[in-house]
C-alpha cells in the first residue's frame, strides 16, 4: 500500500476501537475541502482562509460563570463578502452529538460575532499562551476583524517583551455589531438538512478530485457513515 492508503487503511481499522478518536486524526483531511463543500451546501462563496479550534468565552455562553477560560469550535469559515460566518462542528460518529454542545453553538448565533472576537481579545491579555493567540489575533485580522499595533510583533517574537500588554490592550475590534452573522454546521455520517453536511454528501464532493488522495478520502467517508464497532473485524 501506498503511504496515504496505509493511514485510511489505520483510520478505518482503528475507528472500532474503544478509545479512538477519529475526528482529532482525521479533521485535517475534512480542512482541506471544508471551505468548497460549505460554498456548495449554502451558495455563499467563502474564502479559503478558516480557523481552527475557534475560542469562545465561557461567559459569554454562561453570563452567570465569569471565566476567561472558553469552548472551542471546530473551524469558523468566513463568507467571501464578509456577510457571515459560520461555526462547523465535526462528529465522525453522530452519537457523539452532545445538548449541551449543540446549546452553547446555538447560543453563538445570538451573541453575535463581535463580542466573540472581543471575548478572544480579552482571553489574548491573560492566557499565557500569548505567542499562540498572537497567531489567532493575526488571523482574525487577515479577515478585517481586527487592526493590531505594528508594535505587537515585535513584542511577541522570539519571545514576549516587557509592554506587551500594553499592547494587547491597544488591539481594536473592528467587527461592527451588524457584521457577520453566525451561522452553525454540522458535518456528521448522517442526517440531513440546512445545518447538516453528511457523510456522503461530503465524498460526493470529495471524489470529483481525481488525485489519489481525494478518491482514497472519500471512499473512507463512505465506510464511515456506518456506526463504528457495528463492522466485525
Amino acid at each position: 500500500m501506498t503511504p496515504i492508503d496505509t493511514l485510511f487503511h489505520h483510520m478505518d481499522h482503528w475507528r472500532h476501537l474503544p478509545a479512538y478518536q477519529l475526528e482529532r486524526r482525521a479533521d485535517l483531511f475534512f480542512s482541506a475541502y471544508l471551505p468548497a463543500v460549505v460554498a456548495e451546501h449554502t451558495g455563499t462563496p467563502i474564502a479559503p482562509d478558516l480557523i481552527p479550534e475557534l475560542p469562545i468565552r465561557r461567559d459569554l455562553i454562561w453570563p452567570d460563570r465569569p471565566s476567561r477560560t472558553s469552548v472551542k469550535v471546530d473551524y469558523a469559515l468566513f463568507a467571501a463578502d464578509r456577510s457571515k460566518v459560520f461555526f462547523v462542528e465535526l462528529k465522525t460518529d453522530n452519537a457523539s452529538r452532545r445538548d449541551r454542545q449543540d446549546a452553547y453553538l446555538a447560543r453563538s448565533v445570538d451573541i453575535g460575532f463581535q463580542p466573540i472576537v472581543q471575548g478572544i481579545v480579552d482571553i489574548s491579555q491573560a492566557t499565557q499562551e500569548r505567542q499562540k493567540y498572537g497567531h489567532l489575533l493575526h488571523a482574525l485580522a487577515r479577515h478585517g476583524c481586527l487592526r493590531l499595533p505594528p508594535e505587537l510583533d515585535a513584542h511577541l517574537w522570539p519571545k514576549p517583551r516587557r509592554g506587551l500588554r500594553r499592547l494587547l490592550e491597544q488591539v481594536e475590534v473592528t467587527v461592527a455589531d451588524d457584521e457577520l452573522a453566525v451561522e452553525v454546521l454540522y458535518v456528521q455520517p448522517r442526517g440531513g438538512g440546512r445545518d447538516t453536511i453528511n457523510f456522503d454528501a461530503f465524498a460526493s464532493f470529495v471524489e470529483q478530485h481525481e488525485d489519489g488522495l481525494s478518491q482514497r478520502f472519500a471512499a473512507s467517508l463512505r465506510a464511515w457513515v456506518r456506526p463504528a464497532g457495528q463492522t466485525p473485524p
